[in-house]
């Protein structure tokens, strides 16, 4: 796999160069959910768009560190977003789901976006997990 932001980049290092991680998923209604992981100063942001007063920042304890260390490789969003960017996500392995999604993930030097509408990567429910896990919150659109 060739990745966009780094033909070198060595993906194992890559994830512990992740310095904010945010993900969003919207409805057609323009509600849903963002949560956005600043890894340097160790903070989760939560905007929930159904209600504003759902809204919070916390800490990442090292526990939730942990989760999110553990198993943002296995979510292989570095990999999927990269395939989505490049058009080779392939076909079997999209869940068509009503909603759009974004992914923004900043390193060093670079920023990768992406985003997309109805086509979400089997991984989806992965990452889905995750976002759980760390926030204690659903992260599913109503």
């Amino acid at each position: 796999m060739v990745l966009i932001w780094g033909d070198d980049m060595d993906l194992r290092h890559a994830y512990g160069q992740i310095k904010i991680l945010e993900i969003e998923l919207r409805s057609y209604a323009d509600e849903g959910y963002k949560v956005r992981y600043d890894f340097d100063r160790r903070l989760i942001s939560w905007r929930d768009y159904y209600m504003w007063n759902n809204n919070f920042m916390k800490s990442i304890t090292d526990a939730k560190l942990e989760i999110l260390t553990k198993c943002l490789p296995g979510s292989k969003i570095l990999e999927w977003v990269d395939d989505f960017r490049q058009g080779k996500y392939k076909e079997k392995n999209i869940l068509k789901r009503p909603g759009k999604w974004t992914v923004t993930i900043e390193f060093e030097d670079e920023t990768v976006k992406y985003s997309d509408e109805e086509k979400f990567p089997a991984e989806w429910i992965e990452l889905r997990s995750i976002v759980e896990s760390t926030t204690e919150c659903s992260f599913r659109l109503h």
